[in-house]
């Protein structure tokens, strides 16, 4: 009778263990996917802020050059960011598409100047004339925005027109 009472107890033992150990391998399998859906998650909410950077301009057609010149210098400063990536030109390089400045992103440091004088600066004959005075209040229009589909879903070019 002893061997038969310690043998149950051994296999009430193991029996324990072994439900021990599954709820361990099912808490560990739950966990693993809560923290890659969170990560997932997380990525998705990320990317949805930098592409929100140039998405609003979308549709819109009373865009200033001076919203034009900032999304050109988030743009610039993006590239910078990732210009030493080996995959940068395929997923990260975002480029502004602006009449008579197909990569205004990469002039932009010299041009923004230039584009600011030629739609808000006239002199007094100008004032006079009123086809003239439309110029100062020009407006653009985002007509696309592409994205980088292959792997980072981030915005790869936006391209704006005159109205």
């Amino acid at each position: 009778m002893e061997n038969a009472s310690k043998a149950l107890i051994m296999a009430g033992g193991i029996l324990i263990g072994v439900l021990i150990l599954t709820l361990a391998v099912y808490l560990f399998i739950t966990f693993g996917q809560s923290s890659s859906e969170i990560r997932a998650r997380i990525f998705d909410n990320q990317l949805t802020q930098y592409n929100a950077q140039y998405t609003i301009y979308l549709g819109r057609d009373d865009i200033t050059i001076y919203e034009i010149i900032s999304v050109a210098n988030l743009a610039n400063n993006n590239n910078k960011k990732y210009k030493d990536y080996s995959n940068f030109e395929e997923n990260y390089k975002v480029i502004v598409n602006f009449p008579g400045y197909p990569n205004l992103q990469d002039e932009i440091e010299n041009k923004s100047q230039e584009l600011l004088n030629g739609f808000t600066s006239i002199d007094a004959n100008q004032v006079s004339n009123e086809n003239n005075r439309s110029y100062l209040t020009t407006t653009f229009r985002c007509t696309k925005i592409e994205y980088h589909d292959k792997t980072t879903g981030q915005v790869s070019k936006i391209t704006f027109d005159k109205n």
